[in-house]
């Protein structure tokens, strides 16, 4: 891809969510009052542009967390200090649990400091108790700090056209309560220099027993009124969960019976291979998997979600990663309103997701709403 991207980072370690790096605010923090809104799991109704944002469900009070593992990093990216003392992870939502309710998550994710949209880690402790290599992809010509190509993306689908509201040069900041982490963008971008930015937030919320091994994200795109319609854009990609292809490099995805999958690998597709909803692909889930040890990372769709998506498989050669995302379809008069994209990311091996099931499009326990 061919549009530009930039860097703020933050970990969740092991058991706890960890943050570092610029521009945080945790529950611990001298704001003990400053509150991370949480995903209510749900969208409004939206007018012709798609989902608009749901109402977000309401934070516990203020509390000071209590220190857990990895806890809260104190150094920024590329200085590699020494993690301080952080709070353990907690629910939140919209039963208000306070941010030092534990929880015990699988997922371990690292964030860039100076653009917290893009992920620079991503790993899982597995069914035999070991961490998983990190997954992400990235690569490509350097956008301010940023690679060109990177996990956490939204441009436009196919390749090379509008709109690109996460793109090399963004510049965004996180805040964490518990298990909840918001990332809002910045009014102005790094590159081009000064160059006002779309409005963007995007929420992950992370779990703990039976749906250990998944995440939530919610992001919104504050498109309005004055939106153009994207010539030559078919769609976008909300949200590009780019791995690499030495770890994953196949996709599948389900019929739309949900009784068998087909698998595709993605370097058979140097550019986009759209697949629409309709017979032989569901709408609803797909999964890159390594045909070799088993791991996988199934990406799945909110089921309260109704605008129209295709699927593309895609290989990028300057990062090296397999791209398979949603492409959440433009309407015919634009994107007029604002648009909220709800996927599940589920971690899964053959001992929590065995073959016969994945052949049966059958997911795992635990991975979903």
């Amino acid at each position: 891809m061919s549009a530009n991207r930039r860097r703020n980072r933050v970990f969740l370690v092991g058991l706890a969510l960890a943050f570092g790096g610029v521009g945080i605010v945790s529950c611990g923090s001298s704001n003990d009052s400053k509150k991370v809104p949480v995903p209510s799991g749900e969208a409004g109704a939206g007018g012709e542009g798609g989902e608009a944002p749901g109402s977000a469900g309401q934070a516990g009070s203020a509390a000071t967390p209590a220190a857990g593992a990895g806890g809260v990093a104190s150094s920024a990216a590329g200085q590699g200090g020494a993690a301080g003392q952080g709070g353990a992870l907690g629910e939140g939502g919209a039963s208000g649990a306070p941010c030092d309710t534990p929880t015990t998550s699988r997922i371990t994710i690292a964030f860039d400091a100076t653009n917290a949209e893009r992920v620079t880690d991503l790993q899982w402790t597995n069914s035999a108790a070991k961490p998983t290599p990190n997954i992400v992809g990235e690569g490509g010509p350097k956008h301010c700090t940023d690679p060109q190509e990177f996990f956490g993306q939204s441009y436009g689908a196919p390749e090379g056209t509008a709109p690109g509201p996460v793109v090399g040069g963004h510049l965004a900041t996180l805040s964490q309560c518990g298990a909840d982490a918001t990332i809002t963008s910045a009014a102005i971008g790094c590159e081009p220099a000064g160059a006002a930015q779309t409005p963007v937030t995007t929420q992950y919320h992370f779990y703990d027993g039976t749906r250990a091994s998944e995440l939530r994200l919610t992001r919104s795109v504050t498109f309005d009124a004055t939106t153009p319609v994207y010539v030559g854009t078919t769609g976008l990609r909300l949200y590009v969960p780019r791995v690499s292809i030495g770890v994953l490099p196949n996709v599948i995805y389900p019929n739309q019976a949900g009784t068998a999958v087909t698998t595709a690998a993605a370097t058979s597709c140097g550019g986009d291979c759209l697949i629409a909803t309709g017979a032989n692909w569901s709408g609803k889930w797909f999964a890159d998997v390594d045909p070799t040890s088993g791991l996988a990372l199934i990406v799945l769709r909110d089921p309260s979600l109704t605008s129209a998506v295709d699927l593309t498989v895609n290989y990028d050669t300057s990062s090296n990663s397999n791209l398979a995302s949603f492409v959440v379809l433009q309407p015919a008069a634009g994107w007029k309103a604002p648009v909220t994209e709800i996927e599940y990311l589920c971690f899964a091996d053959l001992t929590s997701w065995p073959q016969a099931e994945r052949d049966a499009a059958k997911l795992p326990v635990g991975c979903g709403p």
